[in-house]
């Protein structure tokens, strides 16, 4: 019999560990790979907060098709509602991420590299709690899975534009 889908505490905080480390990794995959194009489309290639945000999006993505290989089989939870939560989680994180920086940076006058690396695993784990209680609680229907997919396929659009030609705005310098 199938359990209603949803990641325990200690997933939650396993994952975070993961996903954290694995951000902190590939913030340097850029400049070791060389500068190669197609890596800097997926990681950061200067310091940009935007750069950053890639940190929190694309492992993410990754961790979310990884997680739903294993977990499904082993969940009741509908196609759709896997790809809300998904959905919620991707938005989520990098949002909390450029939110709680420019609070800090800005509103407090701080800058630390510890805090900004502490906020990376902050923003995963508050997007996974998000993302566990979409997964528990929620049965959305098509046409919030079709809004996830497109809302995920625009972010994912905009990273690899912006990469490429960054605007001439404060977040991308």
């Amino acid at each position: 019999m199938k359990s209603r889908c949803t990641f325990t505490r200690a997933e939650i905080i396993i994952n975070t560990l993961i996903l954290g480390g694995m951000a902190c990794l590939l913030h340097y995959v850029y400049d070791i790979s060389g500068r190669r194009l197609f890596v800097g489309l997926l990681n950061p290639v200067n310091e940009s907060v935007w750069e950053h945000l890639k940190l929190m999006f694309f492992p993410f993505l990754l961790w979310w098709l990884i997680i739903y290989y294993l977990k499904n089989e082993k969940c009741d939870a509908s196609s759709n509602t896997w790809i809300v939560s998904a959905a919620i989680s991707l938005i989520t994180a990098p949002l909390l991420v450029a939110m709680l920086f420019y609070t800090y940076t800005g509103a407090l006058g701080i800058e630390s590299v510890f805090i900004d690396i502490l906020l990376a695993f902050i923003c995963y784990f508050l997007a996974l709690c998000v993302a566990s209680h979409v997964l528990k609680y929620s049965s959305p229907g098509k046409l919030a899975a079709i809004g996830s997919i497109i809302v995920v396929a625009i972010i994912f659009i905009a990273f690899i534009l912006f990469t490429i030609n960054p605007p001439k705005l404060p977040i991308f310098k």
